[in-house]
């Protein structure tokens, strides 16, 4: 150990008391984590529910990717087939054929196809305001959206069939040709209604349902710990290595980091990236996922609090009013971070060129001069200038970005006044609510496509509409008839309009959250969303 983390670890035994008040000690977590071979992890926040169905945040994916089996998974090199043993395609691309594999629920019974079916069902029947990805059934399964905006129970012609025990048919409404990486997601997991019942998502924080995947809870506390043991009747049983996994829910990041350099846990997944990139290397340190972090600006008409970011001029002032390379450098976080001119991070795939990021080039870029030009043709300035509030949850990263950003757009003509919420607040108030004139934003992807952050900005997306118009909706209704290369050329022009020509949204940074792994710990694997699979991690110390 170097000098640099031994100080760190001294402070952190001084501060060993507070420990025990953010995890690891709860009335219901306590007595039922497995014996033998246990792994521990910390999340750095508390899933509210965890039927999948809601909790596919990346949060609660951190608990519910180890207890179901899924058809497809997002893994570090793209989405790879399951319980999918043999997935066929009709010729129009409207009809998926999927063929399931031996596997059985943790009680016994078998996984069969209209688990499969029941699955997305139940989704449908919480309805759009409770699950946030609907839209992967709703927008391409046939007769989905009918279900939800009629209201009933009758779901009879949905296009999800149980053909026989093994196989599953999917009829669409338009072909996808990233239908299979929309099946990792929670609202396609297994279900069986005599567990989770119809419009019911509170079921899931009851220990003692059958799961379908490596672990099964035993202790759910959602506000501090997530116990589970290994399912002894899942198909690769053979091959899980531990008895058991601890989740501990610790929210604060220094706390977090102090568990780990204690071996309290032996994965941490919510620390400051400025703090540990400066004491561990890559032996231990690791970006997770692909996100872009950005300023979000509440411009459409019918929401807009402030109605100055309903003029082009003022949003493209803000854009290249901001040297993203010196918001890096404040985070001060080493290669985690990097300036991103565009709104798609690196790290999402063009199917002819590599990465998307790379071939669609710069789209913004830091020029004051241009800022102060097009804030003067809205009719602000240094000496005239624009008020706005910008709106973010804190932590010490979002605390440094908000200082960045209002010292910068102070000296082009723009007095940002900070306003701060708790992060269910704040969430409530940007998504459900658009009680906000700018707020922070940040969006790690849901599958290996442009479109997982190019359909953020489009209507049907957004709970309550703050941003995109309606020429761009109907760019991305066109894209979604196209298919190869001549759709990745949409999905960059999408991008330039959102960016370059409107700057409907302000890209700021892009990252990897920030996660440590002592070196006694193997097995498991980022899915790209900013979260981690461990249905074969092993812990050898």
């Amino acid at each position: 150990m170097n000098m640099k983390k031994l100080f760190v670890l001294l402070l952190s035994l001084l501060m060993i008391v507070s420990l025990s008040a953010c995890g690891g000690g709860s009335d219901n977590g306590g007595g039922d984590v497995a014996e033998g071979k246990v792994f521990k992890y910390a999340i750095g926040d508390s899933p509210n529910y965890l039927d999948p169905a809601i909790a596919s945040d990346s949060i609660g994916s951190y608990v519910i990717n180890q207890f179901y089996y899924p058809l497809y998974y997002f893994s570090p090199t793209g989405i790879l087939p399951a319980a999918a043993v043999d997935t066929k395609v009709s010729d129009d691309g409207l009809v998926y054929t999927i063929t399931i594999n031996d596997n059985t629920w943790s009680d016994g019974k078998p996984v069969t196809a209209e688990d499969f079916v029941y699955g997305p069902k139940h989704a449908l029947s919480l309805g759009d305001a409770e699950v946030s990805y609907l839209a992967w059934i709703t927008d391409y399964i046939v007769n989905a959206k009918d279900y939800v905006y009629a209201n009933t129970d009758d779901m009879t012609d949905l296009g999800i069939k149980a053909l026989d025990e093994k196989t599953v048919e999917y009829t669409l409404v338009k072909p996808c040709s990233f239908f299979t990486s929309l099946l990792w997601g929670g609202i396609y997991y297994p279900l069986r209604p005599d567990f989770a019942p119809s419009g019911d998502y509170t079921w899931a924080n009851t220990p003692g349902y059958p799961t379908s995947g490596p672990f099964t809870p035993t202790a759910i506390d959602p506000a501090a710990e997530i116990t589970s043991v290994k399912n002894p009747n899942w198909f690769d049983a053979d091959k899980v290595k531990v008895d058991g996994l601890d989740c501990l829910v610790i929210t604060d990041m220094e706390s977090q980091l102090m568990a780990y350099q204690t071996e309290e846990i032996d994965f941490a997944t919510s620390l400051s990236a400025g703090t540990v990139s400066k004491l561990y290397d890559d032996s231990e340190l690791f970006a997770s996922g692909n996100v872009n972090y950005y300023m979000e600006l509440n411009m459409r008409p019918e929401t807009a609090t402030n109605e100055a970011l309903l003029d082009v001029n003022v949003r493209k002032a803000i854009l290249y009013g901001l040297d993203r390379q010196a918001i890096v450098d404040a985070i001060d976080a080493g290669t985690i971070y990097y300036p991103l001119y565009g709104f798609v991070p690196h790290g999402i795939v063009d199917p002819v060129d590599g990465d998307f990021r790379t071939t669609g080039g710069d789209l913004c870029s830091y020029d004051p001069d241009a800022a102060k030009e097009y804030l003067a043709a809205a009719g602000y300035s240094v000496d005239n200038p624009l008020e706005l509030e910008y709106y973010y949850n804190q932590n010490t990263t979002h605390d440094t970005v908000a200082a960045v950003l209002k010292d910068q757009l102070a000296a082009i003509g723009i007095n940002l006044t900070l306003k701060t919420g708790d992060v269910r607040t704040f969430f409530d108030d940007r998504d459900n609510q658009a009680h906000f004139e700018a707020a922070r934003g940040a969006m790690s992807a849901d599958y290996n496509d442009a479109l997982t952050y190019l359909d953020m900005a489009t209507y049907t997306y957004q709970t309550k509409a703050s941003w995109g118009d309606v020429a761009y909706d109907e760019l991305m209704l066109e894209i979604a008839s196209m298919s190869g290369q001549e759709r990745i050329a949409k999905l960059h022009e999408a991008e330039k309009y959102l960016v370059e020509d409107q700057a409907m949204v302000i890209p700021l940074f892009g990252y990897g959250s920030a996660c440590l792994r002592h070196t006694y710990v193997t097995g498991d694997f980022d899915n790209g969303q900013g979260n981690s699979i461990f249905w074969y991690v092993d812990v050898n110390k």
